[in-house]
């Protein structure tokens, strides 16, 4: 069954570190017969969970169960609204308390009086069609994207009460880089983009959430190559091909199950 550099490069660090104490203990999960995973993403994670399962199984036997909590859009914002909805059949606060895997990955926007950014934060590097320079996309800029952020994973945390959990944050590709090396604002993007990718890794770091970084898969450790010459992007320009797909979930896989026990 199915940056700044910085940021990125502890990520790493802190991966390697999972990784080796994951060889030297056992996991907590190992005794149960199988795991149920919360896939939590915008429309750029399509196709994702179900390939994370399979490898998953792959690698350790265990089954896996998927709750696809996927939406076209999925904001920060929205999460939380979802996280705080009122039951009528299931919601994700249930699946969340019962789930042994959590991936996260919530974009910005949203209304700016409920804490969204309308604009994702980087602006004009979102339309290919535009070649505005962007508006300002600075940490700074972020700082209630983070808050929210922030607020998802102590919810996340409530929930699983103390429970053993692999829990992992992705960032966001860009999609656009040869539109934006076009329009000659590919610095002024990529700058951008680094902000955006930065703000996810501040507010997983808060937690010791390792994030898996699909922007550097994708976009290359300068954040300048296009990944649809890598096949990773399908002719809407925006999302992923299965071979993107999988690329993600093998990302996902090679850093490990070791779970955060909070």
């Amino acid at each position: 069954m199915i940056t700044h550099k910085i940021p990125l490069l502890l990520t790493a660090i802190t991966s390697s570190i999972i990784l080796l104490v994951a060889c030297s203990q056992p996991n907590p999960l190992d005794d149960l017969k199988e795991w149920d995973m919360v896939y939590i993403s915008d429309s750029t994670g399509f196709g994702v969970p179900d390939k994370f399962a399979a490898n998953i199984e792959r690698d350790t036997g265990k089954p896996v169960v998927v709750h696809n909590w996927m939406q076209g859009g999925l904001s920060a914002i929205a999460v939380l609204k979802k996280l705080h909805a009122e039951p009528w059949f299931r919601n994700l606060s249930e699946d969340i308390a019962e789930a042994e895997v959590i991936i996260v990955f919530a974009n910005p926007q949203g209304d700016p009086a409920e804490g969204g950014i309308t604009s994702g934060g980087i602006g004009p590097c979102r339309n290919s069609l535009s070649c505005q320079l962007p508006e300002d996309c600075s940490p700074e800029f972020h700082a209630t994207y983070i808050e929210n952020l922030k607020k998802i994973y102590q919810e996340i945390f409530t929930l699983r009460k103390g429970q053993a959990t692999i829990i992992r944050a992705t960032d966001f590709y860009n999609p656009l880089i040869s539109e934006h090396q076009a329009c000659g604002t590919d610095d002024a993007c990529t700058k951008c983009w680094d902000g955006f990718n930065t703000s996810i890794h501040q507010a997983a770091e808060v937690y010791g959430i390792p994030v898996v970084s699909v922007y550097d898969l994708f976009n290359g450790p300068e954040h300048d190559q296009d990944p649809r010459e890598k096949g990773y992007i399908i002719s809407d320009g925006v999302h992923t091909t299965e071979s993107g797909q999988q690329a993600i979930a093998d990302l996902l896989s090679q850093n490990g199950y070791t779970p955060i026990i909070p």
